[in-house]
């Protein structure tokens, strides 16, 4: 018997013959995640009417009595649903859900033979014995609906199918209803009032909800699709596999191919389909060419573009049909029939040995040469395992990605940090490695860019500095024109394209990668999605940078201990929750580039200036930009957020570090951009002297540019504090009130906190500010509310006219009103205790 033969039962009908189907399982009694469908049905099946009874059919840890018993507790039926347990045994026994009974139903249960079971062996229970001895139980008290469960009837045989239909004819009678559950129902027509609900394998995503739940730490993504992938989305299989993964694999820090073995769990599983085959075809099995394409047969495949998430699945090769879906469907399958190949011809079993079926010192090494370790390694970020890549230098393109990565992360593993920027015992082609597919085909004026641009960009890393941006930027253009560009060294272009202010071709760089990431490595994903959040950030879609880094910490959950990552998370969430940034720049600088020290500090710089902490703001930009002159949020916007920082914490007499005005000076190409057009105006507008600075916020933005409405709240809230610097509080409160709304318009609420810090300085961020009126001021406000010209108020106070028209404007931008009018408003609508009198 094939147990792939007959179609396939996805749902439970009314009809009557209900039919085998083709997979399923038995298990998991406390978390159920993918199944609501199947909920539905169970739940609409024991509160109808229809006397039939329901067996839910799958393979042994599908998850068939977790599905059942939530499905009972969402209708109420903890008190008056029976659980029998072990009915096919010599020691059943019953439990209601709510864990109060428990009986014992041995007495009632009959060893059988060849009747009325036929060729199963086992134990039957009398069907009105365990009716009687279950009804006594549930008393009139417990509300809800009578159901009786009977879990674990393995095979759904005929004989059994009788003895089914029998106990349920008895519990209809009775005003019950009954469910099963089975482990497998062969081919063949079953009796009229039994229904079969097939439970299939669960989906990827709720897979790994329920790893992420059961092993309470996060799997990486390409892990969890292998889980899903070896266990056939089994539950149980899939824990079982997980079990066995140290912490490292679980989170792609080690490299996991697959498992070495089947263990118990998987075999009992297969235990029913594995009876099902034939010698033919399980020696198919044994030798199927899935086993080899998921690297169980040779360790030495890198196939860390195989398991990205959304990158692909293991090509079957062609062969026989049934074998093929089998191979496919069932990997683990597969693997059993090879370990039992291996046990027939060395004459016993292996017990838990390989996957060649060889114990455990004929196993096959984890990777065969370093070369291909380092690549494994690399391409996979399992950076765990990256200690001894000394030999890898020797292989260009495992060369180029242990640089790609170093200038990727900012980190140095090895112990040697200066051989990764130099390897030169590879030769200067490892450069085209770093930056295209198939460097043979690179013409000699674009490898002598390609090389360029590297020497530059680890200078960068090791100093901080550019010797010649120019040059750069003309090599950036060769690389970039061309086709079949590697996604590490397209994360490389995108963020000097960004650090020389080239937004927009950073910009078009990205868009033109934007396929399909079939057949790219992890590495290449991550670095694509960290490209991204660089360009986001940069163009201040701080939703755009959360959501790529989820995607990148997703895949690798060792990326969020990058210091860019942390970086760009902290200016994210400033910008979103206005969350203060609780990390600050590493006291050892050993293990960290000094791009990457000073890229990270600018990026908490940002974040604490978005929430308003100005002077810790200030401390750190100035030391991103002594660390980093060209970090990647280019100089412009840096050296605008340090001199914005300084003028609000330190005002006019705050003395504005060297780093915003370092040389080299900020070149047209810099700022041609509308981002860094609008940020080089602001900059140039906070530094002209105070006889000369321009007054309005329009006068800050570029003329030439279509200001982004991100930029245009950058240039509110610094005119904002510009004005306070000079304090000119009446100018000051406008820009940062049309920027306090602006700031849930441009996608950064978080901006909200900082242009509340502003405002509360004269109390105008909650209320109006009667309270805060000095003495002279309310007496003020009482002659002004009484229709006293301004003339009038100054004889009275011994003042100018204009001393009382200034006056009078502090007033009303304390008060939050533009007139007289509006202050008689607000008079009389919240008017203070002093008002009439009392002050």
């Amino acid at each position: 018997m094939d147990p792939e033969d007959g179609p396939w039962a996805g749902g439970w009908s009314a009809g009557s013959s209900g039919q085998a189907p083709d997979q399923g399982g038995g298990g998991l009694d406390r978390v159920v995640h993918g199944r609501d469908r199947e909920l539905r049905l169970i739940e609409a099946f024991v509160t109808g009417l229809d006397p039939t009874t329901l067996v839910v059919s799958g393979l042994s840890g599908i998850g068939k009595s977790a599905t059942v018993l939530a499905a009972l507790h969402r209708i109420g039926a903890q008190t008056s649903a029976v659980r029998v347990v072990r009915s096919c045994s010599s020691r059943p026994y019953a439990q209601a859900l709510s864990g109060r009974l428990h009986l014992d139903l041995s007495a009632y249960s009959v060893p059988v033979g060849t009747a009325p079971l036929g060729s199963v062996p086992g134990h039957e229970l009398d069907a009105a014995g365990l009716l009687d001895a279950v009804s006594s139980a549930v008393g009139p008290e417990d509300t809800g609906p009578r159901i009786l469960f009977v879990d674990d009837l393995d095979v759904l045989s005929v004989g059994r199918a009788a003895w089914l239909q029998q106990l349920g004819d008895l519990v209809h009678e009775r005003g019950w209803r009954i469910l099963a559950a089975a482990r497998h129902v062969p081919v063949g027509p079953l009796p009229d009032d039994v229904e079969v609900l097939d439970l299939g394998p669960l989906d990827p995503r709720s897979l790994r909800l329920l790893l992420d739940a059961a092993l309470r730490t996060p799997l990486a993504a390409d892990v969890a699709e292998r889980l899903h992938w070896w266990s056939s989305g089994n539950p149980r299989i899939a824990l079982e596999l997980a079990d066995g993964l140290s912490p490292g694999q679980r989170r792609g820090g080690e490299h996991w191919p697959g498992p070495d073995a089947v263990g118990p769990v998987a075999r009992r599983t297969f235990q029913v389909l594995l009876g099902g085959l034939d010698e033919a075809a399980t020696s198919r099995l044994a030798n199927h060419p899935v086993l080899a394409a998921a690297g169980v047969l040779d360790r030495t495949v890198d196939d860390s573009a195989l398991w990205s998430v959304g990158l692909g699945t293991i090509s079957v090769p062609p062969g026989p049909g049934d074998v093929n879906r089998l191979a496919a469907r069932y990997p683990l399958l597969a693997l059993l029939c090879r370990e039992q190949a291996r046990e027939a011809a060395d004459g016993g079993p292996t017990g838990t040995g390989s996957a060649d079926g060889g114990s455990a010192d004929r196993e096959r090494p984890a990777f065969p040469v370093a070369a291909t370790l380092a690549e494994v390694i690399l391409n996979g970020l399992h950076l765990d395992a990256v200690d001894g890549l000394s030999a890898g230098e020797r292989e260009p393109r495992a060369a180029a990605r242990a640089v790609g990565l170093t200038l990727l992360s900012g980190a140095t593993w090895a112990d040697d940090r200066a051989r990764w920027w130099t390897p030169a015992t590879v030769g200067p082609e490892w450069t085209d490695h770093l930056w295209w597919y198939g460097a043979t085909a690179v013409e000699p004026a674009q490898s002598a860019a390609g090389e360029r641009a590297a020497a530059a960009l680890i200078q960068l890393e090791r100093t901080g500095c550019l010797a010649d941006p120019a040059g750069l930027r003309a090599d950036l253009e060769v690389i970039g024109s061309t086709r079949r560009l590697d996604w590490v060294g397209v994360c490389l272009q995108v963020r000097a394209r960004l650090l020389l202010g080239d937004a927009a071709g950073a910009r078009r760089l990205l868009d033109g990668e934007s396929g399909t990431s079939s057949g790219r490595t992890v590495a290449e994903v991550v670095a694509r999605h960290l490209a991204a959040a660089r360009v986001a950030m940069f163009e201040g879609c701080a939703a755009d940078v959360r959501q790529c880094l989820a995607q990148v910490t997703d895949l690798r959950p060792s990326v969020a201990d990058w210091l860019p990552v942390q970086g760009l998370r902290a200016a994210a969430d400033a910008m979103l929750d206005g969350r203060a940034p609780t990390s600050s720049v590493p006291l050892s600088a050993e293990a960290w580039s000094t791009r990457a020290l000073g890229e990270f500090a600018v990026d908490l710089g940002t974040a604490h200036l978005a929430v308003g902490q100005a002077e810790r703001a200030a401390e750190l930009l100035a030391l991103g930009l002594e660390r980093c002159q060209w970090p990647y949020r280019g100089r412009v916007q840096a050296r605008a957020d340090l001199v914005e920082a300084v003028l609000a914490s330190r005002g006019l007499h705050g003395e504005v570090p060297r780093a915003a005005l370092a040389d080299p000076p900020i070149e047209p190409q810099e700022r041609a951009g509308a981002d860094t057009g609008a940020a080089y105006a602001r900059l140039r507008a906070m530094l002209a002297a105070a006889g000369t600075r321009k007054d309005g916020v329009e006068d800050w933005l570029p003329a030439s540019h279509l200001v982004s409405p991100w930029q245009r709240l950058r240039s509110l809230v610094a005119y904002g504090r510009y004005c306070l610097a000079h304090g000119d509080r009446a100018a000051s409160e406008p820009a940062l009130t049309e920027g306090r709304v602006l700031a849930r318009l441009a996608g950064t609420p978080g901006w909200r906190k900082a242009i509340d810090a502003c405002l509360a300085g004269f109390g105008t961020s909650d209320g109006p500010g009667w309270a805060r009126l000095s003495g002279n001021d309310r007496e003020f406000v009482r002659l002004a509310l009484r229709g006293v010209t301004n003339a009038r108020i100054a004889e009275a106070a011994y003042v100018s006219e204009r001393t009382v028209a200034n006056r009078l404007r502090q007033i009303y931008v304390l008060l939050r009103v533009r007139d007289r009018k509006e202050l008689l408003e607000l008079a009389e609508v919240d008017p203070p205790g002093w008002l009439a009198g009392n002050g």
